[in-house]
């Protein structure tokens, strides 16, 4: 466990687990990548507001984007409304089942979903603090620490993340922004609102 920056040490989650992946397994996991990478970019699966862990998208382009429209509605005198989200441990949380589940809707070749599925399927953890170790236990939600699959597996699995023409949807990683304008502020929060309900479902 390495813990985590600026955090209280005394707290379990105040620390970040270490997956021990084994060199063969790391040479594998590139070639699923590119394979992942390669069918995804064809079916264009991955939203173009995703500026997380994509090659040519920068937390830089995505902050231009917000400001852009802030001020573009600035400059037509319309308000602009904004929530920011953040999921909190959105790796660790991923839930296997509905990740595989999204892989079959996106029509994912069936030999790439198998092994994914057998990627995350039987995973066990163990903690050791000290000379004490715990006993193994199973998990069933969250991608390993340091894979280089893990990224990938967070965009598809937030892929399918509600759109409407009313709302600006602005995503980096696990950080996401929705934006709506208007000439009042009754139909900004309003259209907001409908987002959030949307997000929740």
């Amino acid at each position: 466990m390495c813990p985590k920056p600026n955090q209280n040490h005394k707290l379990p989650g105040s620390y970040r687990p270490i997956s021990l992946l084994s060199n063969i397994g790391k040479l594998y996991e590139k070639v699923l990548l590119r394979r992942l990478i390669d069918y995804y970019f064809k079916n264009s699966i991955i939203p173009a507001e995703q500026f997380g862990f994509r090659s040519g998208h920068s937390c830089t382009h995505q902050l231009l984007r917000v400001t852009n429209k802030i001020v573009d509605g600035f400059n037509a005198k319309m308000f602009t409304g904004g929530v920011f989200l953040d999921v909190r441990k959105a790796f660790d949380s991923m839930w296997h089942k509905a990740l595989i589940s999204k892989f079959i809707d996106f029509k994912f070749p069936d030999n790439l979903t198998i092994i994914i599925h057998k990627f995350l399927s039987n995973r066990k953890f163990q903690v050791r603090i000290n000379q004490a170790l715990s006993s193994v236990g199973n998990i069933h939600a969250g991608t390993p620490q340091g894979s280089s699959l893990s990224p990938t597996l967070y965009n598809i699995f937030t892929a399918d993340f509600p759109k409407n023409d009313k709302i600006l949807n602005c995503h980096f990683a696990d950080d996401s922004a929705i934006l709506s304008q208007g000439s009042n502020t009754k139909f900004v929060i309003h259209s907001l609102q409908l987002q959030l309900y949307e997000i929740e479902k």
